[in-house]
């Protein structure tokens, strides 16, 4: 697991985000929404998650430059990277995702790293939980501050979401990015809710 600080200045997503979503304070969103626990189906379909999806045009173009002034170089060749960030919101008494799992349940390739990007801070039961090696079961929060953003194997490694007892709502995206040296195009898989295929012009695109 890798953690990499970026400068907010240069990259202000937590601005642009309650923009987005047309809210004075993301770790607050609980206030303004309520919503039953999440399950299978549901932990997609907040009022967040719309206007996140709708107003893409206002979010892409600073994801863009991130993935290729930041992530990029820490690859060191061209990248194959998401094309649309998945967006989260881990409400205060809910989940960001319905259940524990690893990436490759869901067809991604294992040669996939996945980067979490929050814009809030994420700690304790409103982060992610992540097992530190395959099989091991021994989970731990991915404590992560706003202006960093972490590198790690979410095809290999169990990971979920406790339910958030903390007082703050966890807002992020996550995406996943594969050296152009390790891509391979995949037939037949899909991503879970977009269906869109993984390769390049569908569900990836790549820098440069």
């Amino acid at each position: 697991m890798q953690y990499i600080k970026y400068n907010t200045d240069h990259y202000p997503f937590k601005k642009i985000v309650k923009g987005l979503l047309e809210t004075n304070s993301l770790e607050q969103i609980h206030n303004e929404q309520d919503y039953k626990l999440f399950i299978k189906g549901t932990d997609q379909s907040t009022i967040w998650h719309r206007r996140y999806y709708d107003n893409l045009d206002k979010f892409l173009p600073l994801y863009d430059k991130f993935i290729n002034k930041v992530i990029k170089p820490i690859f060191g060749e061209e990248v194959i990277y998401q094309k649309i960030p998945t967006f989260r919101t881990q409400l205060v008494n809910n989940l960001g995702v319905f259940e524990f799992h690893r990436d490759r349940d869901y067809s991604h390739n294992e040669e996939v790293w996945n980067f979490f990007l929050p814009f809030t801070d994420a700690y304790a039961t409103n982060t992610i939980w992540v097992e530190s090696e395959e099989d091991k079961a021994d989970y731990t929060p991915m404590t992560t501050l706003y202006g960093q953003v972490v590198k790690w194997n979410g095809c290999k490694l169990m990971h979920g979401n406790k339910q958030n007892n903390t007082q703050n709502t966890r807002v992020s995206v996550d995406f996943r990015c594969i050296p152009l040296s390790k891509y391979k195009e995949e037939e037949g898989a899909v991503s879970i809710y977009s269906k869109m295929k993984f390769k390049v012009g569908d569900y990836y695109k790549i820098t440069g």
